[in-house]
């Protein structure tokens, strides 16, 4: 027997939720974010990263990446039965994007982390497969897309000057795929080659800046 629909959330829930607060004074609402603060780690780096602490922009990033880790591998070992859960690891991947480049966000450091957290995807799924392997076409379509995704980003005015800094990890990736099936080694090799060009067109423009 198939399994109900989960939930809607209350479409009202946010309205209610900020109406509350444009009724709340300065205290109150400081009260309300110390015990957002106390809540969770997650909570932390972000409020952290919010005021533009580096540390806990990195500590942000850091369990992320921990989340994307545990779908793959758990006590040192790829996970045999269970967990991979693709789209649950798409959305970490959406929902940090949208956290560290929202407009009030003082401290994120924007498309660097977006791009450091999609190759980490790409690099923990790959080191599973290359342990286990992967029969089926759904893991290397979801990576190859995040690949794709990755090298638009390289490729955008602010991530240009990144492409430098991730070319190392991009090529040892795209290694590391290159005998794997699906169309998926040469899906890595297209974004190493894009980064490669990205990363020499940004250093000769910078070059001819400081000429």
């Amino acid at each position: 027997m198939p399994k109900p629909p989960p939930p809607t959330p209350e479409p009202k829930l946010w309205k209610n939720i900020a109406a509350m607060l444009e009724e709340m004074d300065d205290r109150s609402l400081r009260g309300l974010v110390h015990d957002l603060y106390k809540l969770a780690p997650e909570n932390r780096a972000f409020l952290a990263a919010w005021i533009g602490n580096e540390d806990a922009s990195v500590e942000l990033l850091g369990g992320y990446k921990a989340k994307i880790t545990a779908q793959f591998f758990s006590r040192g070992g790829p996970r045999l039965n269970g967990g991979c859960d693709l789209a649950l690891c798409r959305r970490l991947m959406k929902e940090y994007r949208r956290v560290t480049t929202a407009p009030e966000m003082l401290g994120g450091f924007g498309i660097r982390g977006t791009i450091d957290l999609g190759l980490h995807y790409i690099e923990v799924g790959t080191n599973y497969v290359n342990e286990i392997g992967w029969d089926e076409e759904r893991p290397y379509n979801s990576m190859g897309a995040v690949a794709a995704e990755t090298s638009k980003l390289c490729q955008n005015k602010s991530g240009q000057k990144w492409a430098s800094v991730f070319l190392p990890r991009v090529r040892a990736v795209a290694k590391a795929a290159r005998h794997i099936g699906y169309g998926f080694g040469d899906d890595l090799a297209d974004m190493a080659a894009v980064f490669e060009e990205t990363a020499a067109a940004f250093e000769t423009k910078r070059a001819k800046r400081e000429w």
